[in-house]
């Protein structure tokens, strides 16, 4: 089955670069490697240090709660023997409720940041994708392939576009907004 794949991409990228055409067709390839482009870039930047501010407010914010569960636990192993089992019963309870507060808040916590990183992921790859759309058209490319090393196995570097797409992203400016 692997193979299969090899041979359609091999099929593919052999008519993108040697069209059936009676006449020498001037191809132009090039390829950007998204994911740098993204972390190198000025919106990629200001969004990692947005997500990290983000991160370090629901640390802090776990933190809390996390020391809150703590003390009631602290509190029940220290009293436990002087309590009446009325009393200690409904402390442990409160432990169990406030334990497991904290785990929902930390999964969810979790799980808000997974989508919040996504969001901005995409975003940002959207109007990269508009710029090397324009780069694409401007340098009157044929071809302009993703280039991490899973899709383009070996790229000479005189093709390589991704300093040409960050600093063309970095000029036009993003419209997304960070909030902090």
């Amino acid at each position: 089955m692997y193979w299969k794949s090899i041979v359609c991409v091999a099929v593919s990228l052999g008519f993108l670069l040697f069209p059936y055409s009676g006449e020498g067709a001037d191809i132009r390839v090039g390829y950007v490697d998204l994911q740098v482009a993204l972390n190198t870039s000025s919106a990629g930047k200001k969004a990692k240090d947005s997500f990290k501010a983000e991160v370090g407010r629901m640390e802090r914010k776990l933190e809390k709660r996390r020391e809150k569960v703590e003390k009631l636990k602290e509190e029940i192993e220290k009293k436990a023997l002087l309590l009446r089992d009325d009393e200690r019963i409904a402390l442990q309870r409160d432990y169990r409720q406030e334990l497991r507060d904290f785990e929902r808040l930390y999964k969810d916590s979790q799980e808000e940041l997974k989508i919040r990183d996504r969001e901005l992921t995409a975003r940002i790859l959207v109007e990269l994708r508009q710029v090397v759309n324009d780069l694409g058209e401007q340098g009157s490319y044929s071809v302009i392939l993703e280039g991490n090393n899973t899709v383009v196995l070996y790229g000479s570097k005189s093709i390589d576009l991704t300093e040409s797409v960050i600093e063309a992203y970095n000029k036009k400016g993003t419209k997304i907004s960070f909030r902090n």
